[in-house]
């Protein structure tokens, strides 16, 4: 009988992989915190009519190492927020893929001779009543 476990090789603590994975996790984790909070901090001062852009970034630049030093400190020394940035860490990745793949997909220049091809056809088809009829009604039977 076959076993249903998967085939993949199982990662060790010492694995560099699992280490570099770790480690960027964590920092992402931590500086998308500490981002939050400067956004959040950036729409109280808005909402302070704060009106002077030196006031607000002589603020948010002595919030920023206050909040990283908070932070930090608070996760060495609190068990339950070192859980939480562990399973956050897993969210943190996804969110930064997506928003990784959006930004590629909505960057994205596709140079391929298929892509060529479709675009001639696209702008030929146009200038024909008949085929633009077509592709018109294939639309909207779709």
């Amino acid at each position: 009988m076959t076993t249903t476990e998967g085939t993949a090789p199982k990662l060790r603590d010492d694995d560099p992989i699992k280490v570099l994975f770790d480690m960027a996790s964590y920092w992402a984790t931590i500086w998308s915190l500490i981002a939050l909070c400067l956004w959040f901090e950036h729409e109280v001062l808005k909402r302070l009519d704060i009106e002077s852009g030196s006031v607000r970034l002589a603020i948010l630049l002595v919030s920023t190492p206050a909040i990283f030093l908070a932070t930090v400190t608070r996760i060495q020394k609190n068990p339950k927020a070192r859980l939480i940035l562990e399973r956050a860490r897993y969210v943190v990745v996804l969110v930064a893929a997506a928003l990784l793949g959006a930004y590629l997909h909505a960057n994205h220049k596709d140079e391929s001779y298929e892509s060529a091809l479709r675009d001639g056809a696209v702008l030929a088809c146009a200038k024909i009543a008949a085929c633009k009829a077509a592709a018109s009604d294939y639309a909207n039977t779709r």
